[in-house]
């Protein structure tokens, strides 16, 4: 009789196995291809390295249709600045069908989707949980397989060493080994963050709060994660395992980050048009005036009921319109019903 899951760690431990089982298989089929001709240690070694480039290959279209789609966002921006600014200005169904209209046509000619810039981070996540615990659970103390790996794989892999030094065995017991490796881990990492930074950086609206504060949120990622991460190593019960599976992913990522640049650089260079957005959302930003106005008219609408009533009422009727517009955008693209022969 199957047994299902009841409590929650219970079914948080069924559900990272359904992410463990594809990746523990990957690494199961290039243990077989390396055993066949090196030894233990060089056989698991490289199965390692090779499990990050497969898991990460497979997963990288999908990182670069993110990416993609983001750029393509960039790059109609400022149309669709306008045309937003228009819309909040419309005052009939009529002007608001023309204005979602030009919207809907502008994201067609640039082929562009937010949702499908989304989408990826759903597969790229359970993926990048199923190898890093496949990775850690191979290095840990419980004597149990893990996913498609059986205990003789499990023992097999805490058997070998890296020059003298057992896999398996704590970071920070062998400082010398380590070091070199966890310093070639933080700089890729750290080069990758500051690239990602800059390239949002060239997009920011900061005149906008949420995108503003996200890329600070960012700027402090270049200091927190490898601070994080020496902190870690080095006080953690990590193993030399997880050290030198750092080191690999974050070289593919630094690498697979700067191929990216490159061909958003070739194919989807920024306008000017784009730059100037963001320098003008910079001096909104910095305007005192700007935000002495937008204090005084939250102020007004706290002391001054009716006025907040008329507030309240337009944006009500403007969404209203807005709606409508929209319901009769998706009625007019809606498929007409096959009608029935005479």
């Amino acid at each position: 009789m199957c047994r299902c899951p009841t409590t929650l760690q219970e079914k948080e431990k069924a559900m990272i196995s359904i992410f463990m089982y594809p990746v523990s298989g990957i690494m199961k089929l290039w243990h077989l291809l390396f055993s066949s001709f090196l030894d233990g240690s060089m056989a698991w070694i490289l199965t390692i390295v090779f499990l990050v480039l497969t898991v990460r290959g497979i997963i990288a279209p999908l990182n670069w249709l993110s990416v993609k789609q983001g750029r393509i966002g960039a790059l109609i921006r400022p149309e669709m600045t306008k045309l937003e600014e228009q819309l909040n200005q419309a005052d009939s169904v009529e002007e608001a069908v023309t204005i979602l209209t030009q919207q809907r046509e502008l994201n067609k000619r640039f082929q562009h989707n937010p949702a499908v810039g989304c989408f990826p981070i759903f597969l790229i996540t359970p993926a990048f949980i199923g190898l890093y615990q496949v990775v850690l659970r191979v290095s840990g103390s419980t004597n149990e397989p893990v996913g498609m790996l059986t205990l003789d794989d499990v023992s097999s892999f805490r058997n070998s060493t890296v020059f003298g030094v057992p896999l398996t065995d704590f970071a920070r017991e062998h400082h010398d080994l380590i070091l070199p490796m966890l310093l070639a881990a933080l700089v890729f990492t750290s080069l990758n963050t500051l690239i990602t930074l800059y390239r949002s950086y060239l997009t920011t609206r900061f005149d906008q709060k949420i995108p503003r504060r996200l890329l600070w949120f960012m700027a402090l990622m270049v200091i927190l994660i490898p601070w994080m991460l020496w902190s870690v190593a080095w006080n953690g019960p990590i193993p030399v395992t997880i050290i030198f599976y750092w080191g690999c992913t974050y070289l593919f990522t630094l690498l697979q980050t700067l191929v990216y640049e490159f061909i958003l650089r070739r194919r989807y260079p920024l306008p000017e048009a784009v730059h100037e957005l963001r320098r003008e959302s910079i001096r909104r930003w910095r305007d005192k005036e700007e935000k002495k106005e937008k204090k005084a008219a939250k102020r007004r609408l706290k002391e001054d009921p009716k006025h907040k009533e008329e507030v309240a009422a337009a944006r009500k009727r403007h969404s209203a319109i807005v709606a409508e517009a929209r319901k009769i955008i998706k009625s007019n693209n809606r498929p007409e019903a096959p009608t029935e022969a005479e």
